[in-house]
């Protein structure tokens, strides 16, 4: 049975309560508007932007234009339209993905491009830890203040029991390195850690994020930064090595 939204008389920007995203080969999703749907079919309109970095899901306030078009279900999971994480006009962002009202790949895309604008390299998605390259230095998530806090935050100064004590700090990379030494050291459980990802998304500089600040856990709960001692000192050494692996030549990576 067909499903029809009314429309607003408006410069093209046709009205439904359906916000959506539409699969598009270039651009992967669009975040568009279901006016009406059939069967295996729907109408959609799709806005036109000035450029991929402005296409936000935002209502489509960005917008240059909009098009009708009409569309096949069949490739889409269920014969259904994802559906946009939006409130308001404005999307639904959140540190942790487990939390998006409605999860699939455009939702998590979208969830990552809004805080990637706003300089936030990582999200988290349940134990996962997802971080996007930044393509510039952030120094001030990485100084030796925030280190200590995760350290204290996620070690030394967490509660017993169920309180999950991540719920008290930003994503970050430390927070796996910091579980990773309370799992070892207090826990006295095998930890192990995976960084994946393609060519050049920053898996050699991960790693070493994640191992200095492992070093710098080990120095014990702190107030404040203390005096470097060896163990972080001969983590630093190891940087030329992982630079080496990380600087292999591959397909995407000459």
């Amino acid at each position: 049975m067909a499903k029809k939204e009314e429309k607003e008389e408006d410069d093209g920007q046709a009205a439904t309560s359906g916000m959506i995203y539409v699969f598009d080969k270039e651009l992967s999703w669009v975040p568009s508007r279901l006016i009406s749907q059939e069967g295996d079919s729907a109408v959609v309109s799709i806005p036109t932007y000035a450029d991929e970095a402005s296409i936000l899901t935002d209502g489509g306030k960005g917008a240059k234009s909009w098009r009708e078009e009409k569309i096949s279900l069949k490739t889409y999971p269920g014969k259904q339209l994802p559906l946009q994480n939006i409130k308001g006009g404005k999307l639904v962002e959140v540190a942790d993905m487990v939390d998006l009202p409605f999860l699939h790949e455009a939702a998590i895309l979208f969830n990552l491009k809004a805080r990637h604008v706003q300089a936030f390299p990582y999200t988290r998605t349940g134990d996962i830890v997802i971080a996007v390259n930044p393509y510039q230095w952030l120094t001030q998530i990485y100084t030796e203040e925030v280190q200590v806090r995760y350290a204290n935050k996620l070690v030394w100064d967490a509660e017993a029991g169920d309180v999950d004590a991540r719920k008290s700090v930003e994503p970050h990379v430390y927070e796996t390195s910091a579980l990773c030494y309370k799992g070892l050291a207090v826990d006295g459980m095998n930890q192990s850690i995976l960084v994946s990802g393609e060519s050049g998304a920053g898996k050699t500089e991960t790693v070493k994020i994640c191992m200095n600040h492992i070093a710098a856990v080990q120095k014990g709960p702190a107030d404040k930064p203390q005096a470097e001692n060896k163990v972080v000192q001969r983590v630093v050494e190891s940087n030329p090595l992982l630079e080496a692996f990380g600087n292999a030549k591959t397909r995407r990576n000459d």
